[in-house]
């Protein structure tokens, strides 16, 4: 038996098409609500076959995520957040996941908007456990499990970044949580990123550094860790970046990402520091080749479109700088194939 595990608040807009999305999927619904004053509780208890809880808000994500699993009596959970739903994925995997005792990842892709353009990254995530198994945290709650991930094949939908902004939130919240180890790694990196959204790139820079330290490169977050640096550390300009690209040059050499916050980061330093042009113009050129190149084979892509169209921007911005208007044009107009309207806005720009 699957259950599915929630907690809610607030949710009015977007919690029936998340349990619409997931009702064939598991056996039971179990959704605790922590003090919705929307319509969220009165929907709920309109949809069919659904348990009803709630619970007083204490600012600790795995207190309530602990709670809402107690009251599922499947021999597995499901857990999602009602601003998500499923768009890709069965139950069939699910049941074979179950029988192999194992802990089930599902991949999220995030919408998010930048420069008035939506974007999308994804991330995997261990969302399908044994019902005994519980979250740590009060926030970026971490499963404690030991057993051996494996792929559900279910890909499911996030729209809780769009035009939202969490970071008075969650800040506090993480602040707290390193309360109890200040060389948490990976609160530390939360932290950081939380800081560069605010567009506060020196604490987010400190952050990251500091998460930098003490993180183990084999961490499934290294490489969003590093790239995060990169990208807080090209507003700053910390020298130490550079020491840091270097450290990582090999091991992060499959991820798009990466060479793409590189390019971005010499780029930079090169217009705020014109005399070491020379020494980096054809690098800046080779890191955004690089992510269209692994783009054509298996690689690592946390931000959607570093190996495809925002690559071949930028590197029509950097033809574009340098002179090279028939190659800035070549590579805005693949850019402008995939949809990116800013290559559409530059390339009536360049024929002016």
């Amino acid at each position: 038996m699957i259950s599915l595990a929630m907690i809610v608040k607030n949710e009015e807009k977007n919690i029936i098409r998340c349990l619409d999305s997931v009702r064939d999927i598991v056996d039971e619904m179990v959704i605790v609500d922590t003090g919705s004053t929307d319509r969220t509780v009165e929907l709920i208890q309109e949809y069919p076959k659904v348990s009803l809880y709630h619970l007083e808000w204490r600012d600790d994500f795995s207190e309530a995520r602990n709670f809402a699993i107690e009251k599922t009596s499947g021999d597995y959970c499901l857990t999602l957040d009602a601003d998500e739903f499923i768009i890709h994925g069965n139950r069939d995997y699910l049941e074979t996941i179950v029988g192999q005792r194992k802990l089930g990842t599902i991949q999220v892709i995030s919408d998010f908007r930048q420069e008035n353009q939506v974007l999308q990254s994804k991330n995997y995530v261990t969302r399908f456990f044994p019902r005994e198994c519980r979250y740590s945290g009060i926030i970026h709650e971490q499963l404690n499990g030991s057993l051996t991930k494996e792929d559900t094949g279910i890909v499911v939908k996030h729209i809780g970044y769009l035009d939202t902004n969490k970071g008075n939130r969650n800040i506090p919240m993480l602040i707290r949580q390193l309360e109890y180890n200040p060389s948490d790694s990976y609160y530390l990196y939360q932290l950081g990123k939380e800081y560069r959204i605010k567009k506060d790139f020196k604490a987010s820079y400190v952050c990251l550094l500091k998460a930098y330290k003490f993180v183990n490169s084999s961490s499934p977050y290294y490489g969003e860790l590093v790239v995060e640096l990169l990208y807080s550390g090209k507003e700053v300009m910390g020298d130490t970046v550079l020491k840091i690209i270097g450290e990582n040059d090999l091991l992060l050499q499959n991820v798009s990402d990466f060479h793409f916050a590189k390019g971005l980061f010499y780029l930079d330093f090169c217009l705020k520091n014109p005399q070491i042009l020379p020494q980096y113009i054809r690098e800046i050129e080779r890191c955004f080749q690089t992510c269209l190149t692994i783009g054509s084979r298996d690689h690592i892509e946390y931000l959607q479109g570093t190996s495809s169209f925002l690559a071949a921007f930028n590197l029509g911005v950097f033809y574009e700088v340098i002179g090279e208007t028939e190659k800035a044009s070549y590579y805005y107009q693949i850019a402008e194939h995939d949809g990116y309207a800013p290559a559409t806005y530059r390339l009536s720009q360049l024929f002016k």
